[in-house]
């Protein structure tokens, strides 16, 4: 009975049956009053009566069956009888959460060597996607979640800052071939576990046990979860996604060196799988950055243009691919094609913010700022937790003189760039734009600790060197400037 009654309150049924008959008891005053002053036959206030009483049920089963949301009225799945708050305290804070909302932890790499992180992010990374598409689960994003990596925080504060009722925490100890994962779902409010496994396998099983975690969520959690599409972005080969996953975690670091070693990685990947599209793109995306922000040449931006085509033909339907495709193409200064990619890979999937992101990249360059700003909007709304963005859009609406805004997106990446440094403390990337907007704001000395640690990090690095060179020619330090450009 008590469980029947937490599904009522959290599909807002009472709510809705006391609001009703608040509103019932209103028309039957007023009908009482003012249909003899209109000389209405009697029988019309009995009318009225039977009609409110026959809407009554009515209004119960479709508060049941409906949710209404700042989008409109929508469908409401089937919610677990245990998922809302009952912790004092707590309860207050996730009143607003929906029940169908998630963060799942970076996994902990237990393995004898500790030499596995990068397979245990990629293992969270790839639980984060595979959620993400159950259209009504809200899964926070991989920012957010990896904020929280090699703390030690309670789950009820991880939800409460994250914002979410459920939290998915596990570990991976891998060993040759051999890989135990551990993973557990906890309920915030009650700090209940609603589900936990341990998979004692082969590494060859690793796609399954990605997905029976998945597929156990979903369950748990009452949401739509359809594992039986095709995923174009998957190899079967565990080899070539282990070097996959070896990649991506130094490709996001941004310096010649680590894009360098995200190369050898993809490289070797589509060696081991030469059908594996991802890791195609991986190799793209390497040779175009190095290509457009580090000068390295017509041979980077070759090898950029033949891993691009290679993973359009593999896989003509995968954003992520017309993405590779399109930086490749700015990287080349075809500005028109690159915009063709970029609209392609939007049409493909609407809700991946790096070709937004790129969208509003291309518009800078051909000096459509307001467009640009435009696209920046709403790559932050998908990813709300980028450090980047912001920043690059703070000068934009300065020069429109639009202070308030511009202020707004400075404050908003420094916030995010110093999340992100608290897990990647080595990126220079994040030190050299923070400075920036350190310098925006007034903040001259912490600006100039940034932009130095910034040089500390990546003390060789053209792009980095440049960017601080840039940094100190807005602060009137001519001298400095002039040492980093040579």
């Amino acid at each position: 009975m008590s469980s029947l009654f937490e599904e009522l309150r959290n599909r807002k049924v009472i709510r809705i049956g006391v609001i009703y008959l608040i509103a019932a008891w209103i028309v039957m005053q007023i009908a009482d009053v003012m249909f003899p002053a209109l000389a209405l036959p009697s029988w019309t206030v009995t009318l009225v009566a039977a009609l409110l009483i026959i809407g009554f049920p009515l209004a119960l089963i479709l508060a049941w069956a409906y949710e209404v949301t700042p989008d409109g009225i929508r469908k409401e799945p089937v919610a677990p009888a245990d998922s809302s708050s009952s912790t004092p305290g707590l309860s207050t804070v996730l009143d607003s959460v929906s029940a169908k909302s998630i963060a799942v932890l970076p996994f902990v790499d237990m393995s004898p060597e500790k030499d596995n992180e990068y397979f245990s992010d990629g293992l969270t990374e790839e639980l984060l996607n595979v959620l993400a598409a159950a259209s009504d689960l809200r899964v926070s994003s991989r920012t957010s979640c990896f904020t929280f990596k090699g703390k030690d925080v309670d789950i009820p504060t991880v939800a409460s800052k994250l914002k979410v009722a459920h939290v998915l925490e596990g570990s991976v100890r891998k060993s040759g071939n051999q890989i135990r994962i551990t993973a557990q779902l906890i309920e915030a409010s009650s700090d209940k576990h609603l589900w936990s496994d341990t998979y004692d396998r082969q590494l060859d099983n690793i796609f399954e046990i990605q997905d029976d975690i998945a597929q156990k969520i979903a369950q748990a959690l009452r949401v739509r979860l359809d594992l039986k599409q095709p995923r174009v972005t998957t190899t079967d080969n565990v080899k070539a996604y282990d070097l996959y996953l070896r990649g991506r975690s130094f490709h996001r670091k941004f310096s010649l060196n680590n894009l360098r070693f995200a190369i050898e990685m993809f490289k070797k990947a589509t060696d081991v799988d030469p059908n594996f599209a991802q890791a195609w793109c991986g190799l793209a995306d390497c040779h175009s950055l190095l290509a457009l922000y580090l000068g390295t040449g017509d041979k980077d931006l070759g090898a950029a243009g033949d891993a691009s085509q290679k993973a359009l033909l593999l896989a003509p339907d995968l954003a992520e691919a017309h993405v590779s495709r399109g930086l490749f193409r700015v990287a080349s200064e075809q500005i028109e094609e690159a915009v063709q990619e970029f609209a392609r890979a939007i049409e493909l999937d609407p809700n991946m913010p790096e070709a937004q992101y790129q969208m509003g990249r291309v518009c800078v360059h051909r000096n459509e700022l307001a467009k640009a700003l435009e696209w920046f909007e709403k790559a932050i709304e998908l990813s709300p937790d980028d450090f980047e963005i912001p920043l690059i859009a703070a000068p934009i609406y300065r020069s429109f003189g639009q202070t308030e805004r511009a202020n707004k997106a400075d404050i908003r990446g420094l916030e995010n760039a110093r999340r992100y440094l608290e897990v990647n403390p080595d990126v220079s990337r994040a030190y050299y734009l923070g400075a920036g907007a350190l310098l925006g704001q007034g903040r001259k000395q912490q600006a100039e600790e940034w932009a130095k640690r910034a040089l500390e990090i990546d003390p060789s690095d053209g792009s980095t060197q440049y960017n601080v060179a840039c940094f100190y020619s807005q602060m009137g330090e001519v001298e400095k400037a002039i040492a980093c450009l040579e």
